[in-house]
Order: C-alpha cells, then sequence, then structure tokens
C-alpha cells in the first residue's frame, strides 16, 4: 500500500482527508460549515461566472472598446471567468465529499487549472500596472507604440508562459525529494527547491513590481493633476481629457492593485506557513475565500469606475450600437 501512495500525488490524497477530517468513515455526513462553505462558494461562482460574462460581452461587441487597456481588462475577465466556471464549483463539489470518495480525481485538475488561472490573472495586473505607467509618463510615446496587435501578443505570451511555468512547475515538484502538501483534502505536489522558485516568481517579485509601478504611477499622477490644475485655456481640451481619463484609470488600478494585495498576500503567506499554523482547515478555507473574492471583485470594479461599462452594459441589453 505504502508504494501505491508514492507512485503518484493522486494517491496521496487520503492522507489530506486523514489528516483534515480524521472521522471519514461510510457514515461521513455533511456538517454545517461545509455546508455554508459549499453556498458561499456556489453563490460566488454565479456571480463571477454572471459578472465576468459581461465585461467579456461588452468588449467583444463593441468595436469602439478594443483599446490596449480594455484588452488586458477582457483578459484578466476571461481568467477570472475560467475561476468562477471551473475552479470554484470543482472546489464546492470537493466540500460537499470531503472523504474524496467519489471526487478524488478532480485534485490534480483543481490543482492545475487554479494554478494556472492565477498565473494569468497576476500577469494580467502587472500588464495593467506597466500599461498605466507608460501611459501616464509618456502618452505621445505611448500612442505611437502601444497599439492593439502589440498588446494582444504580449497578452498571448503571457498566457503561454503561466502555461508552461506551471507545468515546470508540476514536474518539478513530482522529482527528487517530494513533501505532501496538503489544500484541505488535496494533496499538492512540493519540494523544497521549486517551492523557493515559485515564492519568487508568483508572489515577490509580481508584488515587488506591482506595487513598485502604483508608486511611480501615483507619483506621475499626482504631478499630472497639479499641472492639469494650472493650465491655461491655451492648451488643447483634447489634451486635458487624455489627461484627466489617465489619471481616472490610475484610480481604479489602485483599486486593482489593493484588492489584489488584500485578497492574495495574506492567502501567500498561509501557504508559506502552513506547517506551523495552528488551524489549517480554516486558514486554507479563509484563503480560498479570499481568491475567489478577487476573481468576483474586478467586474463590480470595472462598473463602478467606468463609464464605458455601464453604457455598453445598458446598450448590450437594449441591442443597440455604441456610440
Amino acid at each position: 500500500m505504502e508504494e501505491l501512495f508514492e507512485t503518484s500525488f493522486a494517491h496521496l490524497d487520503y492522507r489530506c482527508v486523514a489528516l483534515y477530517n480524521a472521522s471519514c468513515s461510510a457514515d461521513f455526513r455533511l456538517n454545517y460549515s461545509n455546508l455554508i462553505l459549499f453556498l458561499f462558494i456556489s453563490v460566488m461562482s454565479v456571480l463571477t461566472v454572471c459578472g465576468n460574462m459581461v465585461v467579456i460581452a461588452s468588449i467583444a461587441a463593441f468595436k469602439q472598446l478594443h483599446t490596449p487597456t480594455n484588452f488586458i481588462i477582457f483578459s484578466l475577465a476571461v481568467s477570472d471567468f475560467l475561476v468562477g466556471a471551473f475552479v470554484m464549483p470543482m472546489q464546492s463539489l470537493m466540500t460537499l465529499d470531503m472523504c474524496l470518495q467519489q471526487m478524488k480525481s478532480l485534485c490534480p485538475m483543481f490543482h492545475f487549472i487554479s494554478s494556472i488561472v492565477g498565473s494569468v490573472s497576476l500577469c494580467n495586473i502587472v500588464f495593467a500596472a506597466i500599461d498605466h505607467y507608460f501611459a501616464l509618463w509618456n502618452p505621445f510615446l505611448y500612442t505611437a507604440k502601444v497599439t492593439k496587435k502589440t498588446m494582444q501578443i504580449c497578452i498571448s505570451c503571457g498566457w503561454i508562459a503561466s502555461i508552461l511555468y506551471n507545468v515546470a512547475l508540476y514536474i518539478g515538484n513530482s522529482k527528487g525529494e517530494r513533501k505532501l502538501v496538503c489544500v484541505l483534502q488535496c494533496a499538492v505536489p512540493g519540494n523544497d527547491t521549486w517551492g523557493l522558485i515559485d515564492i519568487v516568481f508568483s508572489f515577490t517579485l509580481p508584488c515587488a513590481v506591482i506595487i513598485s509601478l502604483y508608486l511611480l504611477i501615483l507619483r506621475v499622477a499626482l504631478r499630472h493633476a497639479r499641472a492639469i490644475s494650472t493650465m491655461q485655456k491655451t492648451v488643447s481640451e483634447k489634451r486635458k481629457s487624455f489627461r484627466n481619463s489617465q489619471l481616472k484609470a490610475s484610480k481604479t488600478l489602485g483599486i486593482v492593485v489593493l484588492v489584489y494585495v488584500v485578497c492574495w498576500i495574506p492567502g501567500y503567506t498561509t501557504l508559506i506557513n502552513l506547517e506551523n499554523l495552528p488551524d489549517p482547515t480554516l486558514s486554507i478555507t479563509s484563503m480560498l475565500c479570499l481568491f475567489y473574492s478577487h476573481s468576483c471583485m474586478n467586474p463590480f470594479i470595472y462598473a463602478i469606475s467606468y463609464p464605458w461599462f455601464k453604457k455598453s452594459l445598458k446598450l448590450f441589453f437594449t441591442l443597440h450600437k455604441l456610440a
């Protein structure tokens, strides 16, 4: 039996079940906490799918919204939609079957898909920070250099790089000296070397880039705000309008970055200190809820911050064209 456990991490899932739920048996019954978690994830899944579908449909339906910045929003909405359409339902099913009597095969798929869409979301947020900084720092060069095709290539490279990175990470974690990491009842492959690489490239480096860029964006935005307040009538209204729109976009990016920091940093901190936590089940459950909240909240940030989103939403459902 021990050899069977060690052949693949899929066979180690029952060890995690025993760790998190020692009372598993044929008479296992769903308790209230699991039922509440199932309902919460189910509601979040519906909201995430519907909200991001509206963003995707709005940008896809109206050519006027086909801008480099909106392509990043579109890509982020697609990754968040995948979280709501696949990752959340798998997690809710495993919540109902805490002993993995029927859902054991979902663990590898759940871990792999959630890792990829998480990496893609992170890439999109980094792209958004770079895009806004470049647009504020040198708007004329930005208009000339950042085209739709350029942004599409960058986003495609981000998706491909995220998939290849997670494939390499999974293969690397499955070889050499492995350790058992339990994310609730699912066994996740891991070793110290690849774990350190993942912390650097999936957490430390992106966080440092995002926060640093936003501090630079905030600095440039404040300088532009002062410039706008002292502008004379000789300055064209078109230039004023462009800078005002970039300032508003900076505020929106700030909200997106803040939501990312609040939702993701505690989660990674939990994973790093998982072995030292007094109640890992509660910590991981809270971490998953934060992760899912991030995917659910992004569309509502757009709805509040972007006038085009509100207008396109109204026209989309009334079958009109965007002016």
